[in-house]
């Protein structure tokens, strides 16, 4: 298969366009060994965080750190409040805090020393706890058929519906506090004696709030500080529906507020976690500490701003330059199709909402191992690396620190490696179709200088124009100039060589005739015996000198003629019917075989060079042919072709395959030695091919295809069918 100059430029130029492919892959390996190389930073930052957690007892709630699992309801957590609660009885400012999990519902299921069926109770409550700085806020929104207040002169604040709250401080001390009000507003709250039941209770200021009565009950909603408040911690409801002796009360609360072994666990985050994680001073990542029982205790940075730490690198900061205008204006459009940029916003769910996403924080504290974990946002906007690592106190884990982070710095990194890598496709595409274009032109100048060389030589090698010129200055114009000056020179000497025979005729004409003259002057003098031998050897050699010049002149004569011939239109049927009849009584040694169609074959042209050129095609059959061989003429008409073919077939020797295109040149003879004797310039069927050319006719010379001797085809087109 051939191949041009542009197809293989264009394959070996193809080559290029793997760079992008390569680039390509070369990326995606990048952003893999950058997110190991995140993975294993946020680890190692994880790790760090944790050590500096590890043997602070007094940062985790001891009591809870003592329990395999919390209770809902009776352990306590406070959620973080955003801003102080206003002490109004409404729960306005508890519903931004308000969800499933920080609501506790209490029931008949809940009494205390008491196992009275529900349709018996009409009491039952919810409870939200919360905290806003020093305090813990707590909102009890009460279902009581009926509210019996403490009446105004009573001494005791426990014989009317009341609130008890019990604690349990870090020194074990036991406290409990009532909440008894003569009416609903602001509440009264006092602290019961410990053990001496003649006390009386002494009033608290640390707890205030609001008593409001409902349609249904009443709302307390409460204000304690955080330093009255232990480590353990029940709250209780009593509802009295009658001051009758003795007093029936039944009792609704999270714990037993008489016995401290009873009371849930109050968590509260010390200040301290949140100063030594604001110490370290990480603001791109996500940082929390939980305890064991995965209660959050603090939590600093925010997600959506937490891209590690290739968001501070000022190397892939954008810069406003116009280099970068058009790079967008380039880039933008492919966006879309092959890039994602890293939203600035995206949805993640609360913390304590999480489920499968947490399993490597519950790995770190069950197995007290380093793991981290990807995984995808709700909204799949965002990737997020988390890493948790367990903090020890005494080799037991009291907790574990969560750092977390998104994969938005390394995308932004890759995005910037696959912007270059598309400038450089676009750039790479751009060069390829330049060359392609350039190679296009070049693959035109050649051709086009090919064909201008074939078009100034014909069939026959002449040179029959002169080649155009060129002003192009580079290699193929300096080929073309090359080829212009050998095409000058050698149709001069193409010129020289054409002429050469007329000349050479012209100029050896007379020296051959005064030799001839001279040596038939001195064979009629008497010369003796010995020199009788020599004359007749120049006598032939003249004679041969002569058949020479008179077959160059043949040549040369007819040229000329040719040139001034006038055509007419005769039957070449008929010529060849009456030249074939007088050859076999010229060439009496052969045998002539005719296969002439019988009807007329009329063409344009002169009869007499077209019998001259048959004359040359029989005399060089007989030459070739043995004596007695057949030598067949055939005349055909070829009516689709509007032509007629003559071919003349004889047994001699074979064209040599290399001959069979030149055998019509000038000079050109195919004898063997034996013939050689003869004076023969390969003048013969030279005139056989000016002939035919003329005639706009065409003539070959083949092999037969048994091998058995060789053919010649005269076809010649005919003037008008018969």
């Amino acid at each position: 298969m051939r191949l041009n100059i542009t197809i293989k430029l264009m394959f070996f130029a193809s080559f290029l366009l793997a760079i992008p492919m390569i680039g390509y892959n070369y990326i995606w390996d990048m952003e893999k060994h950058l997110r190991k190389g995140q993975e294993q930073t946020l680890m190692n930052n994880a790790k760090a965080l944790a050590t500096a957690l590890h043997e602070r007892e007094n940062l985790f709630n001891n009591q809870a750190s003592y329990k395999d699992a919390l209770v809902k309801g009776k352990d306590f957590f406070p959620s973080q409040i955003n801003k102080a609660i206003k002490l109004d009885g409404l729960d306005n400012d508890w519903l931004e805090q308000a969800n499933a999990k920080s609501i506790n519902r209490y029931n008949h299921l809940n009494q205390i020393n008491s196992t009275l069926s529900e349709a018996e109770i009409s009491l039952n409550f919810s409870s939200q706890i919360g905290r806003y700085k020093d305090y813990v806020y707590a909102l009890l929104n009460v279902t009581d058929d009926q509210v019996l207040f403490r009446p105004k002169n009573a001494l005791s604040v426990v014989e009317n519906d009341h609130i008890e709250i019990a604690t349990l401080d870090q020194n074990q001390e036991f406290s409990r506090y009532v909440i008894s009000n003569h009416s609903a507003g602001w509440v009264s709250a006092f602290k019961m004696p410990a053990a001496d039941i003649d006390a009386h209770p002494q009033n608290e200021t640390a707890i205030q709030g609001q008593w409001q009565l409902t349609e249904d009950g009443y709302i307390v909603e409460l204000r304690i500080k955080k330093a009255l408040l232990g480590e353990k911690v029940g709250f209780s409801i009593t509802d009295v529906d009658s001051f009758a002796k003795p007093i029936q009360k039944i009792v609704i609360g999270t714990a037993d507020t008489q016995n401290s072994n009873d009371l849930g666990t109050l968590t509260v985050p010390s200040p301290k976690i949140e100063s030594i994680i604001k110490a370290m001073g990480r603001s791109h990542s996500k940082i929390r500490v939980v305890d064991k029982h995965q209660q959050l205790l603090t939590e600093h940075g925010d997600i959506q701003n937490a891209a590690g730490d290739w968001s501070d690198n000022n190397f892939y900061l954008e810069k406003d330059t116009w280099f970068s205008q058009i790079r967008d204006l380039i880039i933008n459009p492919f966006y879309q199709y092959f890039l994602t940029k890293p939203p600035k916003t995206f949805t993640i769910e609360q913390f304590e909402n999480r489920r499968h996403k947490n399993r490597h924080v519950q790995a770190a504290i069950n197995t007290g191992k380093l793991t981290s974990m990807w995984w995808t946002t709700n909204d799949n906007k965002a990737v997020i690396l988390s890493a948790a690592h367990p903090i020890y106190v005494d080799n037991q884990v009291k907790g574990a620190v969560i750092v977390e982070e998104t994969t938005h710095g390394i995308r932004s990194i890759r995005n910037k490696a696959v912007e270059g890598i598309l400038l450089t496709s676009i750039f790479i595409y751009l060069s390829v179709a330049a060359l392609f274009l350039y190679t296009l032109r070049l693959s035109f100048r050649i051709r086009k200088l090919r064909n201008q060389t074939e078009a100034v030589v014909d069939e026959q090698g002449k040179i029959k124009a002169n080649l155009p010129g060129t002003k192009i200055n580079d290699e193929i114009g300096d080929l073309s100039k090359s080829f212009t000056n050998i095409i000058s020179q050698l149709g001069q000497y193409n010129n020289y060589l054409q002429h050469m025979s007329s000349r050479l005729s012209h100029e050896l004409k007379t020296p051959i005739s005064v030799v001839r003259s001279s040596l038939e002057m001195m064979e009629n003098q008497q010369l003796p015996e010995d020199n009788q031998v020599y004359m007749k050897r120049a006598k032939n050699g003249i004679n041969r000198l002569n058949s020479m010049l008179m077959a160059m002149s043949e040549a040369t004569h007819l040229e000329q003629a040719l040139a001034t011939s006038e055509s007419d239109e005769f039957d070449l049927a008929a010529l060849v019917e009456g030249c074939g009849q007088s050859y076999q009584q010229i060439y009496q040694q052969q045998k002539f075989n005719l296969n002439i169609t019988s009807k007329p074959i009329f063409i344009n042209g002169c009869d007499e060079h077209i019998a001259q050129l048959f004359d040359k095609l029989i005399s060089n059959a007989v030459e070739f042919s043995n004596n007695g061989d057949d030598i067949k003429v055939n005349l055909a008409l070829d009516n689709s072709k509007k032509q007629v073919m003559l071919s003349i077939e004889n047994k001699g020797a074979l064209l040599p395959e290399k001959m069979q295109a030149n055998i019509f040149d000038a000079m050109v003879s195919v004898r063997n030695e034996e013939q050689k004797k003869q004076p023969h310039l390969g003048i013969g069927l030279y005139i056989c091919k000016l002939i035919s050319d003329h005639h706009e006719g065409s003539i070959i010379a083949e092999n037969l295809a048994d091998n058995s001797g060789v053919r010649f085809i005269l076809t010649l087109p005919i003037a008008r069918l018969p």
